[in-house]
Order: structure tokens, then sequence, then C-alpha cells
């Protein structure tokens, strides 16, 4: 799996974002406003940072965050 990922992500299968001060200050907010664990609250920050409206969970927690919507 290890060396299936790290190909993906040399291959540009797999795109890498990076993590900035503003989407750190961002995702204490919205783990207050969301009550959202932190690994949680900075993937809600990331996706607000790039206009990352949908994405697909199992994790019920991110139906409060109201600028993302789940797909099933």
């Amino acid at each position: 799996m290890r060396e299936f990922v790290m190909s993906s992500i040399r291959n540009g299968i797999i795109g890498l974002v990076e993590i900035n001060e503003e989407i750190i200050r961002d995702s204490v907010e919205i783990a207050f406003d969301y009550t959202l664990l932190p690994n949680d609250a900075l993937i809600a920050a990331v996706c607000k940072y790039h206009g990352i409206m949908k994405i697909i969970t199992f994790d019920s927690d991110f139906e409060s965050v109201e600028f993302i919507e789940i797909i099933g």
C-alpha cells in the first residue's frame, strides 16, 4: 500500500495540498464552531480554503459543517 500511494504521488495521480497559517487559524475556529476534533477541523479548513464543497466520507461529524456537502 505504501508503495502504491508513493507511486501515485510521484505520477501525479494523487495531489498534495500545502497547509499554511491561514488554514491552521481557520481549523481552530472551525473546531470550536462545529465541535470537531482537530483532524476533522483541519480537513474542513483545507476544504474551505481550496473551495472543495463536496466530500465523500462516512464520518457523520461533517454533517454539521454548513459549507461542506457530504456525498453518500
